[in-house]
């Protein structure tokens, strides 16, 4: 079976790993958690870096770290992975969905303004499956309208907006390190902003709320958000390789490009001319509708595994108040309709071919 996704371990890797289990340094704290964050703080040339447990927790800390008020209003993108929706009624703020773009799959700015209102503070930014957000509007809107920005660049780690990084637009961004992204620490996130307010504040509520001046000094509600440093150890060797990764993965998603034929059952996703994209997830969208749930199945019989688009955040049965059909027409469509296929650091060209003839010929038949 081709799997959908592997993670990417060199050797480097597993000797950075070995080197923090042989100095007793396990736990979250250790040398390889500083030159991580300094690492990454260097690739994205931002001012702070912190790392966490998840994107999930790195998205906990940086809503909370601008001390928005019960009631206030986030704006997020109705498709994209739930842990954004989660944090921001987790943090007791009330999330605004709004439709994404049909060609960028990234949050419809147009839509967005027309949803901001007095009680709004914020947006939430994803750029989605790989392609970044169009920043050059939503920076508008930020100045417009003084808006706070949260970049959630989970899914595209190393892309860009017109040659600036996506990541280090906005007040505060959030990484994900999951087995599936670019770069992994298995399970992790970190936080990057040239805040130091932010900074400060995430970093003590990421050690349970304690003094980042005086140890087991509690100075504000917080939380067991933090990295160990087995976890960094693989990071750091991550992130010495992400231009080796990023090429590779860049030169998989050219290949099926070319290789990839009838369009007329399907549609490739289009990267704006503003964006230099990273090939997260393969992704297609089937033209013919009720064809998806058949075509998962006709690959995992020839040893092919694709997974479903994830469904609208609305769609969650504990967020159904929130839930408006009307504005998501877009999302339900490409949710409804789409497909990822395999997208491993470690796909060869030869599986690539494999994987495109066979649907090719899948087509042709149907």
């Amino acid at each position: 079976m081709i799997p959908i996704f592997q993670p990417y371990l060199s050797k480097i890797a597993k000797k950075n790993l070995d080197l923090a289990i042989n100095t007793n340094w396990i736990s979250s704290q250790g040398n390889f958690i500083l030159k991580f964050e300094e690492k990454l703080k260097k690739y994205h040339n931002m001012k702070y870096c912190l790392v966490t447990s998840s994107c999930t927790s790195a998205l906990h800390l940086s809503i909370l770290s601008f001390g928005f008020k019960e009631g206030d209003e986030i704006i997020c993108p109705s498709l994209s992975f739930i842990a954004p929706a989660n944090m921001i009624v987790l943090s007791k703020l009330k999330l605004v969905l709004v439709d994404i773009d049909k060609d960028t799959l990234n949050l419809d700015l147009e839509k967005a303004e027309k949803k901001i209102t007095k009680k709004t503070k914020a947006i939430l930014i994803v750029h989605q499956f790989g392609h970044s957000a169009d920043m050059e509007k939503l920076m508008a809107l930020k100045k417009k309208y003084k808006l706070k920005i949260i970049e959630d660049n989970a899914e595209s780690l190393g892309g860009k907006f017109k040659n600036k990084l996506n990541g280090t637009f906005g007040d505060i961004t959030t990484l994900s390190f999951f087995a599936n992204k670019i770069i992994t620490t298995g399970e992790g996130g970190a936080i990057l902003t040239n805040n130091k307010k932010l900074y400060i504040k995430c970093k003590e509520m990421r050690d349970h709320g304690m003094s980042i001046k005086k140890k087991y000094f509690h100075i504000r509600m917080g939380f067991n958000y933090r990295m160990t440093n087995m976890q960094a150890a693989i990071g750091l060797s991550q992130i010495n390789e992400i231009r080796k990764i990023l090429a590779i993965r860049n030169q998989q998603m050219k290949f099926y490009y070319s290789l990839l034929k009838n369009e007329n059952y399907f549609i490739k996703r289009k990267f704006k001319n503003w964006c230099l994209p990273v090939h997260w997830l393969m992704t297609i969208t089937l033209k013919k509708k009720n064809l998806r749930n058949k075509l998962i199945k006709y690959l995992k019989k020839r040893g092919i595994e694709s997974r479903p688009m994830i469904n609208p955040i609305e769609d969650a049965l504990h967020l159904e108040k929130y839930r408006d059909r009307k504005q998501s027409i877009v999302a339900k469509k490409i949710s409804t309709n789409s497909l990822h296929l395999p997208s491993s650091t470690s796909l060869t060209a030869n599986q690539i071919s494999y994987i495109c003839s066979t649907l090719n010929a899948y087509f042709k038949k149907n």
